[in-house]
């Protein structure tokens, strides 16, 4: 029980903190605002880059999970390319 409160206080932590910093829970947002933070250009062209990268993978419609998947993708080559 006690570690099902712990988990439970980190999730609501970790969802406060993500939605306060992108005011949004989807994380197809969240890659749009830091891809659109990082080159300088508007939020829709970031979006438009986005959607064609999915079409080109043959997906229409991306999942919650396969933009959250992208995203972690898109700040790993972040990450490493600063190093």
């Amino acid at each position: 029980m006690k570690y099902a409160l712990i988990a439970m206080t980190l999730i609501v932590a970790a969802s406060a903190a993500t939605y306060a910093r992108y005011d949004s829970l989807d994380p197809c947002d969240w890659m749009a605002r830091d891809m659109a933070q990082e080159s300088g250009l508007p939020v829709f062209i970031i979006e438009a880059r986005i959607r064609a990268e999915f079409l080109l993978d043959g997906i229409t419609e991306p999942s919650s999970y396969e933009c959250l998947s992208a995203w972690w993708k898109h700040r790993a080559e972040g990450a490493s390319q600063e190093s």
